[in-house]
């Protein structure tokens, strides 16, 4: 049992499908915290229309925290308190795990989308580099073995 766990979440159903093991696993006095990272907003330009990084990064902040604050609802009835967070980070990877070592939790919790050849060439594992690099417990879950948890 962990007293406060961190579960990124990057807004698929997938990725929220860890959420039962996380409050099996949290003590009833935990918290538990949803994250979600996004990018730095980059000004846009069109032709003479403008977007402003800052008004591009408020809205997918604004439609990350609905997103959050509707999947702490469902769960918040279970063990421990709920929360949820959005950070701006340019890496994903080094943004769960600065904000893991700020927060001192005791376990991270991730969905992997278990890509295989040259898609996770091209695009990587974000849960592998969070387990290499996090100074907490990362327990990792693919596809496969969600269907038997």
């Amino acid at each position: 049992m962990f007293e406060k766990i961190l579960v990124p979440l990057d807004i698929s159903e997938e990725s929220a499908s860890v959420l039962p093991f996380v409050q099996e696993s949290l003590i009833a006095e935990g918290e538990g915290i949803l994250l979600h990272i996004i990018p730095p907003g980059r000004t846009s330009f069109l032709g003479e229309y403008v977007t402003l990084g800052m008004q591009i990064e408020e809205e997918v902040r604004s439609r990350a925290k609905l997103y959050l604050k509707g999947i702490v609802s469902q769960i918040s009835e279970g063990s421990g308190s709920w929360r949820y967070e959005v950070v701006v980070s340019d890496s994903v990877a080094d943004g769960i795990v600065d904000f893991a070592r700020r927060e001192e939790v005791d376990l991270i919790v991730m969905f992997s989308h278990d890509r295989k050849g040259l898609a996770k060439l091209i695009k990587g594992s974000i849960a592998e580099k969070v387990q290499k690099r996090a100074a907490s417990e990362v327990q990792i879950f693919s596809p496969r073995e969600l269907v038997t948890v």
